[in-house]
């Protein structure tokens, strides 16, 4: 399997990009018919003012821009160090208030939404500048075939960010946060645990680890993204949270990320719809986000 897969992502990587494109389309269109009912009633539900055709256009535009993402990680393993430089790019002047705070052992806690090419985010330690001390460490759901794990994890480790098991890999996190430097955690999949909030007008079930580890080791939170500027091209960009407690950043993360979504239908066509995130809204187990003052 993993000769097959370096095969393909050889392929996507040294062809016209009009085949990864073409590729894109493809698994974009069979996600679509495999999830196309759960994404048009989250979208509906979410924006019940637009209609059918909006509903329909974003959804399947998701649905290709998801396969895009999942083809860059692999096509992203034979690009050559300039050609992943010409496709991420990132103001490394943003980076600087992180940089400091890591220099001030302080560390820093990035709040990762599910945006399309997400998978770039791995090659901020190489496209940044003046980070060289800054290490990253990313919470990640090993992939059950210990082989192809083992492959896709040496992939996404290449450029200096370090992968540890949701399971295994937690206390590393926590000894990287002691030490003052970066944890990036995801923040808007579906949980069956954690806290219950509003969000896009419907009761959701949201994880509050990201605030946890800032309140525990006093970091700064900030929003990580990954602003689309063409087939497999982006800025990477960060923006500080305000919040330091673990409930208010919880909130202030999901309603950036609210506001986000809503500002145009690019932004709004490149998160993934594909994944039940209000599946636990209402579970007995799941309670709701209280603020204390």
């Amino acid at each position: 399997m993993i000769f097959l897969l370096s095969v393909y992502a050889w392929l996507l990587a040294k062809l016209p990009e009009v085949f990864a494109r073409l590729n894109a389309w493809g698994l974009g269109w069979i996600l679509w018919r495999m999830r196309g009912k759960l994404i048009r009633r989250n979208l509906a539900a979410g924006f019940p003012e637009k209609d059918l055709a909006w509903v329909r256009r974003v959804g399947r535009t998701s649905c290709s821009r998801t396969a895009e993402m999942a083809l860059y990680s692999l096509a992203s393993t034979m690009m050559s160090e300039a050609e992943i430089r010409r496709r991420v790019t990132v103001d490394s002047q943003t980076l600087v208030p992180m940089a400091q705070n890591v220099a001030q052992g302080k560390g820093n806690v990035l709040f990762v939404p599910h945006f399309n090419l997400m998978e770039m985010m791995t090659a901020i330690p190489f496209v940044g500048q003046g980070i060289d001390h800054v290490e990253w460490y990313t919470l990640y759901r090993p992939l059950n075939q210990p082989s192809l794990d083992a492959w896709v994890k040496r992939m996404r480790e290449r450029f200096g960010v370090k992968l540890v098991s949701r399971k295994e890999g937690f206390s590393q996190l926590m000894q990287a946060m002691r030490k003052g430097q970066n944890a990036v955690v995801l923040f808007d999949q579906n949980t069956s645990s954690g806290v219950r909030i509003q969000f896009l007008g419907r009761p959701c079930a949201v994880t509050d680890l990201p605030g946890l580890i800032a309140q525990r080791f006093h970091a700064t939170g900030w929003v990580f993204w990954t602003e689309r500027l063409g087939f497999w091209k982006c800025e990477l960009r960060i923006q500080k949270l305000t919040a330091q407690d673990s409930a208010r950043l919880t909130l202030e993360s999901n309603a950036w990320l609210e506001q986000k979504i809503r500002s145009d239908d690019e932004a709004c066509a490149n998160w993934l719809w594909a994944h039940d995130r209000w599946k636990n809204g209402l579970t007995h187990d799941i309670k709701d986000l209280e603020i204390k003052s």
